[in-house]
């Protein structure tokens, strides 16, 4: 009986042994799977935190860029402001002239026809037709004959067109300056950022 006894101690004292082992190894194994998800957890909060940084910059670049062009458009809007002033300005009459000739050398001479709104008439008087033909014979060594077209309604500089319109030069205002619209945004960013 006493070995009986010491038998069923024995069996006790193994089960409780193997039961401890099992309940370490259960112990250990939950302790690795709560650091997984603690460090999964961790990971997890990084990568949403970096999107949400990132998403935070992209934000505040898309809302300076916004802001950028909103100033930008602005100073071209004071520019377009500014342009149909321009005629009126004192040395606009040889700010056409230069028009004129450049449109002149553009289509390369001959028998043209030249374009003004009305108010720019005023300013290019026989005379003055006359002595343009006179220049640009001289510098084009081609006859030139500048005959007065119609009127547009554009805000001043020219148009000149060959007689048979096959080319055609646009030095309005308004078309110098779209054909220019990049180089002056550019210049426009440049000077205020």
């Amino acid at each position: 009986m006493e070995d009986a006894k010491l038998q069923a101690q024995a069996i006790v004292a193994e089960a409780q042994k193997e039961k401890e082992a099992v309940l370490a190894q259960a112990h250990e194994e939950a302790e690795k799977k709560k650091q997984a998800i603690l460090k999964k957890g961790e990971k997890d909060a990084e990568m949403t935190k970096n999107r949400i940084l990132a998403e935070a910059r992209l934000a505040a670049k898309k809302n300076s860029l916004e802001e950028r062009e909103k100033t930008i458009a602005k100073a071209i809007q004071k520019l377009e402001e500014d342009l149909v002033k321009l005629p009126q300005k004192e040395e606009y009459k040889d700010t056409l002239l230069k028009m004129i000739i450049t449109g002149v050398y553009s289509v390369g001479g001959g028998e043209l026809e030249l374009q003004l709104n009305k108010n720019d008439w005023k300013l290019i008087d026989d005379s003055t037709l006359w002595a343009l033909e006179k220049e640009m014979e001289d510098r084009l060594k081609k006859v030139t004959v500048l005959k007065k077209g119609e009127s547009l309604p554009i805000i001043g500089g020219c148009v000149v067109k060959t007689a048979d319109k096959t080319k055609v030069s646009d030095n309005s205002l308004e078309a110098t300056f779209e054909r220019n619209l990049d180089a002056i945004r550019a210049k426009i960013a440049e000077m205020l950022f």
